[in-house]
């Protein structure tokens, strides 16, 4: 009896339209709910992604603009925090991250920056990887991974880098001096309002000139090849100062050179493993000195330096009057405050090595050492390289006044130049590919 009953239901359902659209709909919603959940939960990691492209576009032209302006890899990524904190909040998150609270911020994102330098550009790329928790989905995260690169292209090149931040004519050109710069740049830190100066009957030719303050001068005096001096602009920061510079070692014993050659020498003995020396001048006699720590090299007279790097330590690299010098691939390091002084009498042929960690460098002074440094050249003289004395309070330059000019930088906290000289702008082999830029426009590249 009951199951003739439900037999005579069964068949009553089974003519039911009515009832058999219910069943149908009610089966044919579940997947059309499950394709508006995935539907929304994809469109909700979409625009969660683009906040974070932006956020992260945001960091990488930040971090590169920090780290072109001389931050270190840790302050530049501190750079990168802020900026994308500051544009980016995670999810059910009611406030932004401000750069101050970084230390708060949730840890189911990482962010991570990487830098690399050349010489044409600086490169920052941020990466940032998140496990997005959808609404429907949510016991399936989705991984959110994005990238952006950004870039600071070098701009113009520079002979003439002055650090100093406040110093007044922290680039000067004085007296009587014609200094040509065809090709290359002045850059001056300086915020002063004669931050760069040409005064007097002085002459200055070059490429441009870039002054963090303002620049003073006669407009007869200066010829450029820019439409105008940059005033104002971005400081450079000093590009080499985390080299490490060799140690210094037990001094070389120069008792046994020439006197009349070498200060602190007493003659006939040997020279620094060169050989026996005359005590006193022979004509045309040359002294051979090696690489070494000195604790001073005053040099009078006739003298080849044999490749490599010499260290003053804490004396004085001086040039004398009747000096004339010969190096070939030759470094010299002022170490513990030592002193530079050649005198413009002296007649010298110094090139640097171009290989190594101090490729195409000629002359460099440790960090700390805040000694005046006096370069006088005569028409005899070459000195080609890098002259790299980030601290030196100032450096005198004068050049040969060769109209074919001279393969040299010139770094110095101010430098002044007294004479007529020319400096050369394509110098990629002598200088071993280092140069100097002011920089460019930052753009991101991806």
């Amino acid at each position: 009896m009951r199951r003739a009953k439900l037999h005579a239901q069964l068949r009553r359902l089974a003519r039911d339209k009515n009832g058999n659209f219910a069943v149908l709909g009610a089966i044919a919603i579940v997947p059309i709910i499950a394709a508006v959940g995935l539907t929304l939960d994809f469109v909700g990691a979409y625009l969660e992604a683009e906040k974070i492209q932006a956020a992260l576009d945001a960091a990488a032209l930040g971090s590169v603009r920090a780290y072109g302006e001389g931050a270190d890899e840790s302050e530049a990524s501190e750079a990168a925090e802020k900026f994308f904190w500051s544009n980016y909040a995670l999810p059910k998150e009611d406030v932004i991250v401000e750069g101050a609270d970084l230390a708060d911020t949730p840890t189911q994102g990482a962010l991570s920056v990487a830098f690399t330098r050349s010489t044409i550009e600086d490169v920052a790329a941020a990466e940032f990887s998140f496990d997005y928790k959808p609404i429907f989905l949510e016991r399936l995260p989705l991984e959110i991974r994005r990238q952006a690169v950004a870039a600071r292209a070098a701009s113009a090149e520079a002979c003439i880098l002055a650090l100093h931040n406040t110093a007044d004519r922290a680039f000067e050109v004085s007296g009587s001096a014609a200094v040509d710069l065809t090709g290359c740049t002045v850059i001056s830190d300086s915020n002063d309002d004669q931050s760069i100066y040409v005064g007097g009957t002085g002459k200055l030719k070059a490429e441009c000139l870039y002054a963090a303050g303002a620049i003073y001068s006669a407009p007869q005096s200066v010829e450029l090849a820019c439409d105008k001096a940059m005033e104002s602009a971005s400081r450079v920061p000093d590009p080499f100062k985390r080299k490490a510079l060799p140690k210094t070692s037990a001094w070389v014993d120069l008792s046994g050179c020439g006197q009349d050659f070498i200060s602190g020498g007493g003659g006939n003995g040997d020279c620094n493993g060169t050989g026996k020396t005359p005590k006193n001048n022979n004509e045309g006699y040359v002294v051979t000195l090696k690489p070494g720590t000195y604790q001073s090299l005053d040099i009078k007279r006739a003298v080849n330096l044999l490749p490599g790097y010499y260290i003053i330590d804490g004396g004085r690299l001086e040039f004398g009057s009747q000096a004339n010098v010969t190096g070939k691939g030759v470094t010299f390091f002022l170490m513990n405050g030592a002193v530079l002084n050649i005198n413009g009498s002296a007649t010298f042929d110094i090139s640097p090595s171009l290989e190594g960690d101090w490729a195409g460098f000629s002359i460099v002074a440790e960090h700390g050492n805040v000694e005046t440094a006096i370069i006088n050249g005569n028409s005899r003289s070459s000195l080609t390289g890098i002259v790299y004395l980030p601290d030196a309070a100032e450096l005198q330059y004068s050049g040969n006044g060769t109209t074919g000019g001279e393969c040299i930088r010139l770094i110095a906290q101010e430098i002044t130049l007294t004479g007529n000289s020319t400096f050369k702008m394509d110098c990629t082999t002598e200088l071993a590919d280092k140069g100097v830029y002011y920089p460019g426009a930052i753009r991101l590249v991806r």
